[in-house]
């Protein structure tokens, strides 16, 4: 196996790192996560996400942590209603007995995060860790962060986003904007204010 006897260290405690990282434990990897968070309830977390089939639910499946996904869900954030500018509802599913959250159920961002962070073992995830550089170093890689101690690793995964500081030193790809936007928006009191919009 790849990882037996080596060093692993994930660079970023998103949601994605995590879930890697509790992955590769239940495989007894020695597995280091390095999160720039001051620790893990210093910043509130973004908004829900829907896990699909194929992909975020079969990894809480395959990591053991399905039934604890499905005591937080959120089975009614993935009901649908379009409308075009008038108004005019153009599709809704808020009536459908069956709904995309049967096939890719939504939770919240921090609960998400402490299932998968009580999943780990302790000190897995190295709090106040920004990733600043790395080096080749023997067979492996010294990482170095701000404020920290370097740390030494035989194999590195930058799960650190997008704007990844770990991509250029494991790879020539570049990211590129796709162009492509999603806007979500609430109407809070939706027929008091809606009325008052028409009116």
């Amino acid at each position: 196996m790849l990882t037996q006897n080596k060093k692993i260290a994930i660079v970023g405690g998103g949601m994605g790192g995590l879930t890697l990282a509790r992955l590769l434990q239940l495989h007894g990897a020695d597995v280091s996560v390095y999160e720039r968070d001051l620790n893990r309830n210093i910043r509130v977390q973004g908004s829900t996400l829907d896990l699909h089939e194929g992909t975020g639910l079969e990894a809480m499946k395959r990591a053991g942590l399905l039934a604890e996904f499905y005591k937080y869900h959120r089975p009614t954030a993935s009901k649908l209603r379009i409308v075009d500018k008038g108004l005019v509802v153009k599709f809704d599913d808020h009536d459908d007995h069956v709904s995309a959250a049967e096939n890719r159920p939504e939770i919240d961002r921090a609960p998400l995060r402490d299932i998968l962070l009580n999943s780990l073992e302790e000190r897995t995830v190295i709090w106040d860790s920004q990733f600043v550089a790395m080096e080749k170093f023997g067979e492996g890689w010294l990482l170095s962060f701000k404020n920290k101690q370097d740390a030494y690793a035989d194999l590195v995964i930058g799960a650190d986003g997008a704007n990844s500081k770990v991509r250029p030193y494991l790879s020539d790809v570049k990211a590129v904007y796709a162009g492509i936007t999603l806007i979500e928006g609430n109407i809070y009191e939706a027929k008091k204010m809606c009325q008052i919009f028409l009116n």
